[in-house]
């Protein structure tokens, strides 16, 4: 079966607005319909919206259906995740430096049967994940602690971190967001150079970091033990629609 990254996971797990067909029984579809139904039928109406599939999630799947079929890539970076790559290193490094212990970066991904994840650090002795993000500039960079959170839930960090604690069995994992002047041979021309770089120095490096803690929330990560199953099914529905679409060719 398909095994899904824990990148993809906060597109997968949005939630559906009704119970997908497939999962519509004849008794399910009464229960739909009643005007007036007890917490124990609320329950079950609960949990099959929470199996079924957003049209997000859909529309993720079908991208990823694409992707393993052909060589398109529906994103194949920018200068903005190429910072992040140049100056991952570093970032691992300076991570361990404010928590006062040598830190390198993790190798080997990790799967169970429904999802996939190679997460930056990874600490067994204190169940712990760390990933590092290096923000573009001042002002994407997150000096606050609610921006932080937010722009982590934006880019789908919080399902994504649970799905690495799952797989490693951790208990907590951090995300920290580095401001890090920019390598001058990823700036244009026409890039602010001033501000990229020589403004970035200014500021005091223990200020350029941002922290957002995840603690492991067994009820998020059931959520991807019961809806990962129906996102693997409709992977190969469309899998197997485009193979032999090709041999009928």
């Amino acid at each position: 079966m398909k095994l899904f990254r824990c990148s993809s996971l906060s597109k997968l797990m949005g939630d559906a607005q009704s119970i997908a067909q497939d999962l519509r029984t004849e008794e399910i579809e009464a229960l739909i319909k009643k005007r007036k139904r007890s917490d124990d039928e609320n329950s079950i109406i609960e949990q099959l919206k929470n199996q079924s599939l957003s049209d997000t999630a859909k529309s993720e799947i079908r991208t990823i259906v694409k992707e393993d079929l052909t060589t398109f890539r529906s994103f194949k970076g920018n200068q903005y995740t190429a910072k992040g790559n140049a100056l991952e290193e570093i970032a691992i490094d300076l991570s361990g430096k404010v928590r006062f212990r040598k830190l390198t970066k993790h190798s080997g991904r990790v799967n169970n049967d429904f999802i996939t994840g190679e997460c930056d650090v990874l600490d067994l002795d204190r169940k712990l994940i760390i990933d590092t993000k290096c923000c573009w500039d001042i002002g994407t960079h997150p000096f606050f602690q609610d921006e932080a959170q937010e722009k982590a839930k934006k880019a789908g960090y919080d399902w994504q971190m649970q799905g690495y604690m799952w797989l490693y069995d951790c208990e907590v994992a951090e995300v920290d967001f580095w401001l890090l002047p920019c390598p001058i041979e990823l700036t244009n021309d026409w890039d602010d150079r001033d501000q990229l770089i020589d403004l970035v120095d200014k500021i005091d490096l223990r200020e350029r970091l941002t922290t957002v803690r995840y603690e492991r929330d067994e009820s998020m990560i059931q959520k991807i033990n019961d809806k990962i199953p129906h996102a693997q099914a409709y992977y190969e529905k469309l899998y197997q629609e485009r193979i032999k679409a090709r041999v009928a060719a």
